[in-house]
């Protein structure tokens, strides 16, 4: 039973304010702290300011709270809706209502002695996942450049990947770490040493006009390492904030994927393109992993939207873009239901919770979308993925 719920304001990886709260059950502790997105979409739920978030926990959600039993996380969250009362959490934040339905969570499964990730898989409506004992690590979305939102003045597009060809963590963060420090040497050597520059997100952000560019660059970084057969790339367009026409898009999609080991296009089109996005996925054979982010925002409604638009064949799962732990696995369930990929994501204004790798594993996800493998907020999430691992062991 939760017997103490303290909350404070703590700043993200921007600079910015966020909140983290702090649970206690007799001798048990539990701490999380939530991230916020620098692109959003539109249909997001409405995070408000970290002082307000604050105000709203402590006078409308801590009496909720306080004295409630652990290990109901339905019911906990079925609360939280109904005491901020709208579709969007306007009235009480978003941001509020996750960061409380996220250390429920992590108090819960301490009570109960279970690894964070263990617990959310008892959670989980998806069956197969449920029931599993183990499963194949997810694989990673590792961030090389980027540009967009996240580093202006670099490329229009947000987010250059490389996805590891291996079936571990250990492996994978071998390849990408390798990779990184090959790109910087090659970056400083091709622009300056200043141009190693980090984006928000830890990756290189060199201000390069052409957006193939990027792609090149990781390549021939990867041929310096001898590292060239072992991966794919993918790239985040979020073009909701790029101002090239479906026509210009197209054409870049079709020259990246005719030079380049291109698997994974997220958000290629505007979020309300939704023909934009099937037409692309039939074009592809469905061969491309097209997956929507803007489009989806991890909510069942605009899931069923893209579903019945034959639109995607992937999606991305962030809890803040929606609002709760439940919720968050109810539109994991959808996706399955629906035959697509699962890619559990940070956001751009991030914190050093680590519940994200946590919530990845549990659902047994496809891929996980990390950041670069710098910068502490990042680098946490990379270490308690390897950490779940040697334990699968």
């Amino acid at each position: 039973m939760i017997d103490q719920f303290t909350t404070r304001p703590i700043l993200n990886s921007r600079g910015e304010w966020t909140i983290e709260v702090t649970l206690r059950s007799g001798e048990l502790t539990a701490i999380a702290s939530v991230p916020q997105g620098e692109s959003r979409g539109a249909y997001e739920a409405v995070s408000v300011s970290a002082d307000q978030a604050v105000k709203n926990i402590l006078e409308i959600i801590a009496p909720v709270m306080v004295g409630q039993k652990l290990g109901d996380q339905n019911s906990l969250d079925n609360k939280l809706k109904e005491s901020d009362g709208t579709a969007t959490k306007e009235r009480l934040g978003g941001n509020a209502l996750l960061v409380v339905s996220m250390v429920y969570a992590r108090l819960s499964a301490r009570a109960e002695n279970l690894p964070l990730w263990q617990y959310l898989r008892h959670l989980s409506t998806t069956p197969s996942v449920k029931d599993a004992q183990h499963s194949v690590s997810p694989r990673l979305l590792s961030l090389m450049i980027e540009g967009g939102l996240h580093a202006p003045g670099a490329s229009p597009f947000q987010e250059y990947l490389v996805l590891p060809r291996t079936t571990t963590i250990i492996e994978s963060v071998n390849i990408v770490t390798k990779l990184y420090s090959a790109l910087r040497q090659l970056i400083s050597d091709r622009f300056g040493p200043g141009a190693t520059h980090l984006g928000d997100e830890g990756a290189f952000a060199p201000l390069i006009a052409d957006p193939l560019a990027p792609m090149s660059l990781i390549m021939e970084a990867a041929r310096v390492a001898g590292l060239d057969d072992k991966f794919d790339l993918g790239l985040d367009a979020a073009a909701d904030n790029v101002f090239l026409s479906p026509e210009e898009l197209n054409t870049f999609y079709d020259q990246a994927r005719a030079n380049y080991p291109l698997c994974y296009l997220e958000d290629p089109f505007k979020e309300n393109e939704l023909d934009n996005f099937a037409s692309l996925l039939a074009k592809s054979n469905k061969e491309l992993m097209i997956a929507g982010d803007d489009l989806t925002v991890t909510n069942v409604e605009r899931i069923k939207l893209a579903q019945a638009k034959g639109s995607i064949n992937a999606m991305i799962i962030k809890p803040n873009q929606i609002g709760t732990v439940t919720e968050t696995l109810e539109a994991v369930k959808l996706a399955r239901e629906y035959g697509w990929k699962v890619i559990v994501s940070h956001r751009g204004q991030e914190t050093n919770d680590d519940f994200i790798a946590d919530l990845a594993w549990g659902i047994g996800a496809d891929g996980i979308k990390l950041g670069a493998p710098a910068r502490g907020e990042r680098v946490a999430k990379y270490n308690r993925l390897l950490e779940i691992e040697a334990t699968q062991v």
